[in-house]
């Protein structure tokens, strides 16, 4: 495998027999302090940030991620910024089976990001050396990764109960609006309705029922399909 550094993006760049990956030299760097926590310094070394995106310190991740394989740790992994109770909550749905709803955000300023799409479902867990967590839609066996390093609130899919929330938690105002022209549809009725977030235009529909319905399950009001 051939590894190239693209420093105008802030990528490893990983070729191996005509196929390419990328590895960001931020998550080459928390992976390194992530593994740091798991398996100890005396075996990792030490992870200088200065040496962020040099070949020696995606050298060294390899090691320590040689070393981790060898460890038998078999516990979920999680991104090093993700914080102590958002691991807990999401292990402890993991094994109960609980159905949760996931609300991605800005973990500096707590802003919800509207995410609409993976965000219910149990926790799954993927299978490797390092075992992410998954959202997992019921009825099904596997599912997308859990930006767990991202998670703003994490809510009880079927009672409602908020499990973790972000200490400064918010969303931007939402407004409903009559267009002032409705947009005609490939098929169906056209949209007549927006839906505002913060004075932007962010969503459009076909009655001020489907509005409120969305503006609902974004605000966690409920955490059924709008549509």
């Amino acid at each position: 495998m051939d590894v190239f550094i693209n420093q105008e993006q802030g990528l490893f760049v990983e070729s191996d027999n005509g196929g390419y990956s990328c590895l960001g030299f931020d998550v080459v760097f928390k992976h390194l302090k992530e593994l740091v926590a798991r398996i100890g310094e005396q075996i990792v070394g030490p992870v200088i940030e200065s040496a962020k995106g040099t070949i020696e310190q995606y050298e060294q991740y390899c090691r320590a991620v040689s070393a981790y394989a060898k460890s038998g740790d078999t516990n979920t992994w999680f991104g090093y910024d993700t914080p102590k109770e958002v691991r807990t909550v999401l292990e402890r749905c993991r094994k109960d089976g609980s159905v949760v709803r996931i609300f991605y955000g800005d973990t500096a300023t707590g802003r919800d990001w509207l995410d609409e799409c993976d965000t219910i479902g149990r926790i799954g867990r993927s299978n490797g050396v390092t075992k992410v967590p998954l959202i997992v839609p019921e009825g099904e066996h596997g599912g997308p990764a859990i930006l767990d390093d991202c998670i703003v609130k994490i809510m009880d899919a079927k009672s409602g109960h908020v499990l973790y929330q972000h200490p400064k938690y918010y969303q931007q105002e939402f407004d409903i609006r009559v267009l002032d022209t409705p947009i005609k549809a490939s098929r169906g009725k056209p949209y007549t309705h927006g839906v505002w977030v913060g004075g932007i235009q962010h969503a459009n529909f076909t009655s001020h029922a489907k509005a409120a319905a969305w503006v609902g399950f974004m605000a966690g009001e409920t955490c059924r399909p709008f549509d």
